[in-house]
């Protein structure tokens, strides 16, 4: 780039331009090169005082004093000083990381506005689609930039413009009609960004020409879904068919009344796979015997052979996926197929590139697998296409170009690949595959389009391992095959977790945003605007308008009355309610919802009706297929108003909610979901495995026996822990500390922490049940940052991976609620203490909670405490994560040890050393502990 470039950096005493101030600034000049070498030039560094102390945090984040800010010039100052550096020889073009929050607070403190920028961050967002992280120092370690400090101005001046040098070295490696393309949408997003592709385009076209690359550029410029599908088998992936439920047998097993085993290759059964000289030892990487692993491979196996299902608990460190992923190697050896579902991204994305491609290089097979995912994690090309074509706002022009250059790597166009970011994300649905409208079939007819969704079934249809999530697995089972390949064996990991997805699958909502915008869609579907233009189907185009009129108004006046519900006679209005008969036979409060309902229900029957004249009448297949999609969203719609407000099932428990956004839905579940998972997985396969760490209670199975609904067939099996937790782990349990509905309970827990991540130099995760707790308890530890001691806080101080990447760090005492109860894994001295605050019972007034605990005779030793049990062990389990872990968790709830059920609570737990110890004394013994190792 031929004008002034000058790099910069502020820090400052916080996030917000107008009421925060900088603290310092750094800067230097910079030219960068065709090849994308970058020459630094003259440097400019000055501090800010902000007439202000600064606040722990930021004294932390960045090493600047107090004192060191003392005798420096105001910050109005110290932007001029800035200015007549980096306007001495015209206006620069600023260079930064984020570079629109710095140059908001230069404006403000007097530098002419208007400088045009270049933004780091955006440009890796472009030209590094599937990046971890956009964050700087992270980019900086991905390109082996070893900057001198982090958070400091200068330091990170500097590191912002050797990130640029490589950026454009990565943008000149995209073939140059793709460069040029971005550099057109670019404008959009600034001219100097614009400059930026448009120079790397032509940079890339000299090359092209220079080193006779041509060929080379051109392949990666083809996008990969569009190339031959090289070894694949061109079939696609078909429903049930007419005369079976779960449609042809794709991999046709022994008949029924061979023994399974008979299929299996000797060497491929448990006892020779993981015996002392079997092919795990001698070619696994790091695979160490452990019985409890063998019991559940042969458990397996045996159900695998046998038929049934097994419930088995396996903990943490015996290594359950390769336990089940043995026998199912050899199934699929045999000629059976085993579908494999998780709950989470990360263990299915550890299946596919880790688990299986190790176990099959060790076992020495070949056997095909496949992972499918619901199509809204799909690219849909066609629907790209659209967006391409057609972009209007800066943040489709930075999705379009983002996507031009991951079309160019990518085979699967799996979302997971992409690292979207906000406004990228909210876009995503406009051109993913979650359009029931979007088919092989419309694919085909778009020129050059290959469709990612269906190449993904296509190989799931020919594979004899199938990878899904629960989503899908019961979305498949709600649907009644129509998604996955059939299969003899299902193995559900996770499977503490199925129940909530299958709330969720089998559940009903009418939420009042989304269903605004499904009656626009219809509104606006190119079916309805054509028709309107053709005399011949104009009338019910004008038809469907003018129901669509009625809607809108009866929308509201449903979702009016639903909100008059929350609020009661006296006091704040609720954020949510469950729906029960009683407040039914309130005619002067139901019946104006009722009424609302019927007409809201009777103005979408008319637009369903009016869309049925357009399709009898014809048109372009794509349109009418479109609004036969939009159609099926209203149909949902409908069921809700139907099941929530007029006919509910006696086994439906129906609630309102309001969003934080103050959008109101109305929700209708199931209380219980243990037939629909029995009859739609369990009884539609041979075998079915459900394993998780957490799913006895006291060591009873009982309680998730009834959940699945199969206490009557399913084996159950505990294979125990290989972790010595009598060595390992200390179970602390106070005194003397309040009980927590006292009002000292929340002051004497905040103490405990502080005291704990003291002595611990942080180390220390600790476990909320409310985020009003969580948020008061972080207030009361100012004292730990003033220390140098990092408060994290989830809701304040980062996203989950942000704050776990910054505890694992060190020096850090992380606060968290829900989602840190589960999938954390800090091995080794990243972590030494768990502090539980509260035993996780469920919120009482959930009205989930309610409609499901009337189902018991006592609710709450049947339901709500078993519940809390295995939260409990969740919480617990955080802490031991490996062989040589140690640590100890302090559980600060008295009513453990003062209330009866707290046996039942603690003989959940591991065998941990347990003592019993004032507040005082807590976090010398637990240091103590911690320290022995």
């Amino acid at each position: 780039m031929d004008r002034v470039l000058v790099a910069v950096d502020l820090e400052t005493t916080g996030y917000e331009a107008e009421t925060e101030e900088i603290i310092e600034i750094g800067a230097i000049r910079l030219t960068v090169a065709p090849d994308g070498t970058v020459t630094l030039g003259e440097r400019f560094l000055t501090f800010a005082n902000p007439g202000r102390p600064l606040a722990p945090p930021i004294l932390r984040l960045t090493g600047i004093r107090d004192d060191e800010l003392q005798h420096a010039p105001s910050p109005d100052e110290a932007v001029a000083h800035f200015v007549t550096f980096a306007f001495r020889e015209g206006p620069p073009c600023f260079v930064g990381h984020n570079v629109g929050f710095d140059i908001s607070f230069l404006e403000r403190a007097g530098m002419p506005i208007g400088s045009e920028r270049l933004d780091t961050a955006e440009l890796a967002s472009i030209l590094l689609p599937s990046a971890s992280s956009y964050a700087l120092q992270r980019l900086a370690a991905d390109a082996a930039i070893v900057p001198d400090a982090a958070h400091r101005a200068l330091d990170d001046a500097i590191t912002s413009a050797l990130v640029l040098g490589h950026l454009a070295r990565e943008a000149r490696e995209l073939p140059p009609l793709i460069l040029s393309e971005i550099a057109a949408l670019s404008e959009m997003l600034g001219p100097s960004t614009a400059e930026f592709f448009r120079d790397a385009a032509g940079t890339a076209t000299r090359d092209v020409w220079a080193d006779d690359a041509l060929a080379t550029k051109e392949r990666r410029g083809d996008f990969l879904s569009e190339r031959p599908l090289a070894g694949r088998t061109s079939r696609s992936h078909e429903g049930p068919s007419e005369g079976d439920p779960r449609g042809a047998r794709l991999h046709e097993g022994p008949s029924e009344g061979d023994p399974r085993a008979a299929s299996r290759l000797p060497s491929m059964m448990v006892e020779s796979v993981f015996g002392p000289d079997g092919p795990l030892a001698k070619n696994l990487v790091g695979y160490e015997d452990r019985p409890e692993q063998r019991e559940l491979a042969a458990a397996i196996e045996r159900t695998f052979a046998d038929g049934g299902a097994l419930v088995a608990e396996a903990c943490t460190g015996v290594g359950k996926s390769i336990a089940y992923l043995v026998p199912a190697i050899a199934a699929a050896q045999a000629g059976e197929r085993v579908v494999v579902s998780t709950h989470t991204l990360p263990l299915q994305d550890q299946l596919m590139r880790k688990d299986l491609p190790a176990l099959q290089a060790a076992l020495g097979t070949n056997v095909a697998i496949a992972v499918l995912k619901g199509r809204s994690n799909y690219l849909c090309p066609r629907r790209w296409q659209i967006l391409r074509g057609s972009v209007t706002t800066r943040e489709e022009a930075r999705l379009v170009c983002k996507t031009l250059v991951w079309r160019t790597a990518t085979e699967s166009g799996d979302r997971a690949e992409l690292n979207l970011m906000r406004g990228e994300g909210e876009l995503w649905s406009r051109i993913s595959a979650n359009d029931e409208s979007c088919d092989q079939r419309r694919c085909k007819r778009s020129p050059g389009v290959n469709c990612y969704l269906q190449r993904a079934r296509e190989a799931a249809a020919v594979a004899s391992i199938v990878v899904v999530n629960h989503a899908l697995l019961l979305q498949d089972a709600r649907m009644r095959g129509a998604l996955l390949p059939q299969a003899e064996h299902v193995v559900i990991d996770e499977a503490h977790r199925l129940e909530d997805v299958a709330t969720d699958a089998f559940g009903l909502e009418l939420y009042e945003p989304r269903f605004r915008r499904d009656l626009q869609r219809v509104a606006h579907s190119l079916a309805v605007t054509s028709a309107l233009r053709d005399p011949a189907r104009a009338d019910p185009a004008e038809r469907i308008r003018i129901e669509i009129e009625r809607a809108f108004e009866r929308t509201s006046e449903v979702f009016d009355a639903l909100g008059a519900l929350l609020v009661p006679v006296a006091g704040p209005p609720d954020e949510r309610m469950r729906i029960t008969a009683g407040l039914r036979a309130s005619d002067d409060r139901w019946l104006p919802v009722e009424l609302a309902g019927e007409r809201l229900a009777d103005a979408i029957a008319g637009i369903a009706f009016a869309a049925e004249r357009i399709r009898n009448l014809g048109g372009d297949e794509d349109e009418l297929d479109e609004l036969e999609a939009a159609m099926g969203e209203l149909a949902g719609a409908r069921a809700a108003i139907t099941r929530g407000l007029h006919d509910p099932r006696s086994s439906d428990i129906v609630w309102l909610e309001r969003d934080n956004d103050g959008a109101l839905a109305l929700h209708v579940a199931q209380s219980h979901l243990g037939g629909v998972i029995r009859r739609t997985i369990v009884d539609t396969h041979r075998a079915v495995v459900l394993t998780s760490a957490t799913l006895a209670v006291a060591g009873s199975f009982d309680f998730a026996l009834d959940r699945f609904g199969i206490a009557d067939v399913a084996e159950p099996l505990a294979v125990g822990s290989p972790f010595d937790h009598q060595r390992q782990a200390l179970l602390v349990l106070p005194t003397d500390i309040a009980l927590p509905a006292e009002e000292r309970f929340i002051e004497e827990a905040a103490r405990l922490i502080e005291d704990v991540a003291r002595t611990l130099d942080g180390r220390t995760l600790v476990l909320f049940t409310s985020h009003a707790s969580l948020r008061d308890a972080s207030a009361r530890l100012g004292a730990l940052e003033s220390e140098g001691l990092a408060v994290l806080t989830q809701g304040i101080d980062g996203s989950r991976r942000a704050l776990l990447e910054r505890f694992a760090q060190g020096r850090a005492v992380l606060l968290g609620t829900q989602s840190f109860w589960e999938g954390v894994d800090l091995p080794g001295d990243v972590l030494r203490c768990v502090v539980i605050v509260r035993l996780p019972f469920s919120v009482p007034d959930d009205p989930l909670v309610q409609g499901r605990a009337e189902r018991y005779d006592d609710p709450f030793l049947q339901f709500q405490l078993p519940q809390a049990a295995l939260r409990l062990r969740q919480g617990f389990g955080r802490l031991i994560r490996t062989k040589t872990d140690y640590g100890a968790v302090v559980l600060l709830d008295r009513r453990v040890v003062t209330r009866d059920y707290g046996e039942v609570l603690l003989g959940s737990l591991p065998d941990a050393r347990t003592e019993h110890l004032p507040l005082d004394a807590i976090a010398a013994r637990v240091s103590a502990w911690c320290d022995r190792g």
